[in-house]
């Protein structure tokens, strides 16, 4: 007598540990490869911290005030009295948003200055940038 011997079966299955550890991987080469931007590459200043959150900069006019009270409109230096023609050929009849992003211990007066001749190029918006610190408060 012929008997049928059952045919034994091999399930297909996926090992996945290997998929997932190469996914870790570049996961990883990616992160350690990535150079971030930071908001605005240009003059070097050390900011002022604030504790509530920053919008983002898109296409914004930067005016940078330097420790030593140099200003910059975008990577540009440019003296005080030229300041308000430059504003406002880049301005060009659109109130936009000027930002200013001055040391730290910039004068407070050399700020107030630049941010009312900013006023006089027509600039719609001002503001002024700083780093955002997280505060924790402490206790109940």
């Amino acid at each position: 007598m012929h008997f049928r011997r059952p045919k034994s079966r091999v399930e297909a299955a996926f090992n996945l540990t290997p998929l997932i550890d190469v996914v870790f991987l570049l996961l990883i080469f990616f992160m350690l490869t990535t150079t971030f931007r930071t908001i605005f590459q240009g003059i070097k200043v050390d900011l002022p911290t604030t504790t509530t959150p920053q919008e983002k900069i898109e296409e914004n006019i930067v005016i940078s005030i330097t420790r030593d009270n140099r200003i910059y409109l975008g990577a540009k230096r440019v003296k005080k009295s030229a300041l308000v023609k430059l504003l406002k050929s880049r301005l060009k009849g659109r109130p936009g948003l000027v930002i200013i992003n001055a040391d730290k211990n910039t004068r407070h007066g050399q700020v107030v200055e630049v941010m009312d001749l900013a006023k006089q190029a027509g600039a719609g918006r001002l503001g002024i940038l700083t780093s955002y610190v997280k505060v924790v408060k402490k206790g109940g």
